[in-house]
């Protein structure tokens, strides 16, 4: 029963986590694929608990990459520790939480409850699995591409694609949520798809696994992604001379057929590295091309900043960050707030000078900023650890005659591997993305035979728990401890999830300009999350707003709002002193309470943590102005035009 359990909970998480989003919540997808992934996480190593007590021994399988991922979590453990923000690092950056060290951990457990329980067998189940939701997603997709999206039918009952901001016809995303997240996840998808494809022997699931391609890669190719496209290439670039080497009594000629028909719909519908296609309706989105100005006039106007270029500037910004965090990095997760400490002054001649950077859009940037040379190394060393073992595996001839159609699966594997490591230069992973990182190594290790068992023996098992034993109500008792411990983690999980659809109501009464409402949604938010410095934050500002509607009807309780409001501030900053968002909403909150003084104080304190944001500088004036401070307000104007020259309200203010 256990073992059954587990199997099919590691099915259900290759199954559900692609597939899971809600619009109930804050944050649509990231959100709620890490909260079903903690769930999972909990049922799996609960049910693998309850198996040790059961079988009297314990059971982990060791792998090439213990020590590699054990070191790897000792850096993260120490970045934490240092962190200029230790409860991103513990939660991860809320909104998207994957990242942070209970997520890690997670993926860790995760990976050693999977090599030690599963089986081959087992692992073609797993990635089964896995196709039958990426078909599901990309079938999603390419409805989007086509005008309707299955979301807006089911938030609406419409069949369009109107229900989103996004123009999902030119860059599809499904359940996703971004279109470079699909294509990176549909990329690692295709080469365990190819390995079926080239190993099935029936013909309705030869031709099953032909379509399955097909599908995946028209899904693919409707997200116009370059970053998962060059990872794609790359590991295809792995994949097929690995083959032919590997296998040269193999028949290739069903592989090749493949990207014939790949190349086919790339002629017909384009791509994202090249702008040819044969009808035109079907043409990839345009993408701007516009430099850095060296003249006054927006990026906005024309078009916006090429990606690229952004991602050079921030790429700039993350290694001034490593350079002033060089050991153990900022902490892990904080990018969002040390990128403001040293954010290039360039980037506010960029269509996206005021938007927030909570990933350097580069993995390998990300660690080297946040988790400092001890982290970088660390997940280097696993990356390195895991392609020596592969490749080695691989080139082994005994190992190929010994693997039989398992060796296909390890090339497979490698290419996904590969597309993912290249894809993670130019973006970042995300909660799918970071489940198939530490998975798929686990699913090449069990599927090659490549674990060894480490029985603690049952002698010492039993002088380590032989209370347990001693009767079988001891036993009865610790199995009830472990199952209460697992109802209450996915309780508490739950209710995480519930608090979270409590904010995002807060937020959008508040958001409508209902302060009341917001009060009351957002205090129930905090009483069922009380460690989320966030919705402590929202709940100051929405205090403050009541507090001020209030003021000449009922003194009394605006007054005590105006406590509550400074009060949850404070807590904030106890919580979070360095970041930059809370600030933000703490001067919004003591303007809100026509506290001057201290809201000057407070737009002073954020332009030391961010000193090159030009917005602060023009909130400052805007204060400065309304305390009758014209002459301190003027040069506040000017600092916000020496930061961005193109910067038009400012540049209105000073003419004024």
């Amino acid at each position: 029963m256990l073992d059954r359990i587990i199997s099919y909970s590691f099915y259900l998480l290759f199954f559900l986590t692609p597939l899971f989003w809600s619009s109930a919540n804050y944050e649509l997808f990231e959100y709620n694929k890490m909260i079903l992934v903690y769930g999972f996480t909990v049922v799996i190593v609960g049910a693998w608990i309850l198996k040790t007590i059961n079988d009297q021994r314990l059971t982990i399988n060791r792998t090439p990459l213990d020590i590699p991922l054990l070191l790897f979590l000792g850096a993260n453990i120490l970045s934490t520790i240092f962190s200029i923000d230790p409860h991103t690092s513990i939660w991860g950056y809320y909104s998207r939480s994957n990242g942070g060290l209970l997520s890690f951990i997670s993926y860790l457990l995760l990976y050693w409850a999977f090599v030690s329980n599963m089986d081959f067998e087992k692992v073609k189940t797993t990635l089964k699995f896995g196709l039958a939701s990426g078909f599901l997603i990309s079938l999603w997709a390419i409805s989007e591409h086509f005008g309707v999206s299955f979301s807006c039918v089911i938030l609406r009952g419409e069949f369009n694609a109107g229900c989103w901001i996004q123009d999902v016809q030119a860059r599809v995303f499904a359940t996703l949520g971004q279109p470079n997240w699909l294509a990176a996840y549909l990329a690692m998808l295709i080469f365990p798809t190819f390995y079926f494809f080239l190993t099935e022997t029936k013909k309705s699931l030869y031709i099953l696994h032909f379509t399955l391609l097909i599908i995946f890669y028209l899904a693919f190719t409707f997200t116009y992604s370059r970053g998962p496209t060059l990872g794609l290439i790359g590991g295809f670039i792995v994949f097929i001379p690995l083959l032919y080497l590997k296998t040269k009594s193999f028949n290739l000629k069903p592989l090749f057929i493949i990207l014939a028909s790949f190349v086919i719909v790339n002629l017909l519908f384009g791509s994202a590295l090249t702008s040819f296609r044969l009808v035109s309706k079907f043409a990839a989105p345009a993408r701007p091309g516009i430099a850095l100005p060296t003249s006054v006039g927006t990026q906005l106007e024309n078009g916006g900043t090429e990606s690229g270029q952004i991602r050079f500037i921030v790429w700039k910004g993350a290694l001034d960050i490593f350079k002033h965090y060089p050991i153990f990095g900022s902490g892990l997760e904080t990018f969002a707030y040390s990128y403001y400490q040293y954010r290039p002054v360039e980037h506010n001649l960029t269509s996206e000078w005021d938007f927030l950077y909570n990933k350097a859009h580069n993995e390998y940037l990300n660690y080297l900023a946040t988790t400092g040379i001890v982290g970088f190394g660390a997940y280097m060393l696993v990356i390195g650890a895991f392609i020596f073992w592969m490749i080695k595996r691989i080139m082994n001839k005994e190992s190929r005659i010994k693997l039989n159609s398992s060796f296909l699966l390890l090339i497979a594997l490698l290419a996904a591997y590969i597309s993912y490591l290249i894809y993670n230069f130019f973006l970042f992973s995300v909660v799918i993305i970071a489940v198939f990182f530490y998975l798929f190594p686990a699913l090449a290790f069990v599927a090659s035979g490549s674990v060894s068992t480490f029985h603690l023996p049952p002698s010492k098992f039993h002088s380590l728990f032989s209370i347990i034993y001693r009767r079988k109500i001891y036993t009865k008792l610790a199995k009830g401890i472990i199952i209460f411990s697992i109802v209450y983690l996915l309780y508490s999980i739950l209710q995480l999830w519930y608090a979270d659809t409590i904010f995002a109501k807060g937020q959008k009464a508040s958001n409508a300009g209902n302060p009341g409402k917001a009060y009351n949604l957002l205090n129930l938010a905090v009483d069922l999350n009380k460690d989320e410095p966030f919705y402590r934050s929202e709940l100051a500002f929405a205090a403050a707003e009541a507090a001020a509607s209030l003021q000449d009807t009922d003194a009394t309780l605006s007054a005590e709002l105006k406590n509550e409001a400074i009060a949850q501030t404070d807590a904030v900053f106890k919580i979070s002193p360095k970041n930059v968002s809370y600030f933000r909403t703490a001067i919004r909150t003591y303007f809100a309470l026509s506290e001057m003084d201290k809201t000057l104080q407070i737009l002073d304190s954020a332009i030391k943590l961010a000193p090159t944001d030009p917005k602060l500088f023009y909130n400052k004036a805007l204060v400065l102005e309304a305390m009758d401070k014209k002459d301190d307000s003027i040069k506040a104007l000017n600092e916000a035009v020496r930061l961005k020259p193109n910067y038009t309200e400012a540049l209105s203010g000073l003419k004024k």
